[in-house]
């Protein structure tokens, strides 16, 4: 969703730009209240991502990290729960036995 906005809104902006080289050089008009309508819906969009982001990033911090598998809460700086955790190593150590990496 944040970054989504974050092109919304950079695209908007270039937009502006490119319909006021346009509409002054090509149709020799002055199209100031459009440009700055697109310009400030280009604002906006950003603003609203970077602040999304960051309500985000302190809601993560907040309620913690989630298992990407099964959603449950983890520990702090980990990235699995337990069971999963476990699964993960175990066929890390499964795929390096396979290559003969462990001996």
């Amino acid at each position: 969703m944040v970054k989504l906005l974050r092109s919304i809104g950079l695209l908007a902006m270039a937009a502006a730009v490119v319909w006021m080289v346009a509409s002054e050089m090509i149709f020799h008009e002055n199209r100031v209240s459009q440009v700055r309508l697109l310009l400030g819906a280009g604002a906006l969009l950003l603003v609203t991502s970077l602040l999304l982001s960051m309500a985000l990033r302190l809601s993560n911090k907040v309620t913690g990290s989630r298992c990407p598998r099964c959603g449950k809460p983890v520990q702090q700086g980990h990235i699995y729960c337990q069971d999963h955790l476990k699964e993960v190593v175990n066929r890390s150590r499964d795929d390096q036995r396979q290559k003969g990496d462990l001996g």
